[in-house]
């Protein structure tokens, strides 16, 4: 496999930090498999002759933003294509798996049923590339005709709370976090204009690259804790709504 110069990648961040994603990702096994760093989702793809991608994604479970030396700066987390559960696990089996127990549905009432389940690793770096801590995710990914929804589920959240999470709901006494945001998902090779600069500062964008075209969709999260396991929905492009989004957080915080 060519390696990727993932300094160029993150411009922005310590010199040690990069070289601990870089070396990270550069010694990644050859097979289909995706990877998250904060707010940043890799995507290694043997299909796409082991050319990585980078495409920005929503901060899942793992909510985080930029602390101080010696705390959570970002993520990297690593989970194979290949589905670890091809049917709904046993509750006792993901507790033997991943050591917690989330509420597990294989039907929500509007429709979105089980597809498929995987397993991923994270772990935490500060801004001198020092691991601060690692965590096991389960990943279950729902579909409704064409639709897709994704729910992540983890016994321990690295970091903090994203500021841009806001409180929309409250169920059982269970606060529930919503966020959306525009992905602008440029080549590679792109450069930015100053327009793209000041939409990105302005927050109209989030930018992404890796892409052959130049593409902008509509990213939604909503998140929240329960015993213990901490719970998010990823949806792109969605005809789901935010009221819809906390209906199904609803069904999964009402189940037994």
């Amino acid at each position: 496999m060519s390696n990727y110069n993932w300094n160029n990648a993150f411009p922005d961040t310590p010199k040690s930090f990069k070289n601990k994603v870089s070396d990270t990702l550069n010694n990644l096994p050859d097979q289909e498999e995706n990877s998250e760093m904060g707010n940043i989702k890799i995507y290694k793809n043997g299909s796409l002759k082991k050319k990585v991608i980078i495409a920005l994604a929503a901060t899942f479970v793992l909510g985080t933003t930029a602390f101080a030396a010696g705390k959570l700066f970002s993520t990297v987390g690593i989970s194979s294509n290949i589905p670890t559960y091809t049917a709904i696990p046993k509750v006792e089996q993901i507790n033997n798996d991943f050591g917690f127990n989330p509420k597990l549905i294989d039907k929500f009432e509007n429709g979105y049923i089980f597809e498929n389940g995987y397993t991923g690793n994270n772990e935490g770096f500060d801004e001198q590339g020092n691991s601060v801590g690692k965590t096991k995710s389960l990943h279950f990914a729902y579909a409704k005709g064409n639709n897709k929804l994704n729910l992540y589920m983890e016994g321990q959240m690295l970091g903090e709370r994203s500021k841009e999470e806001a409180v929309v709901d409250t169920h059982n006494s269970i606060a529930l976090y919503y966020h959306s945001y525009a992905n602008k998902l440029v080549p590679e090779d792109y450069k930015m204009t100053e327009q793209d600069k000041k939409d990105e500062a302005s927050g109209k964008y989030v930018f992404s690259f890796g892409s052959k075209d130049i593409e902008i969709s509509k990213v939604q999260s909503l998140n929240w804790e329960q015993n213990g396991v901490y719970y998010s929905f990823l949806v792109t492009d969605s005809d789901l709504s935010q009221d819809e989004l906390v209906k199904m957080a609803h069904q999964i915080i009402n189940s037994k």
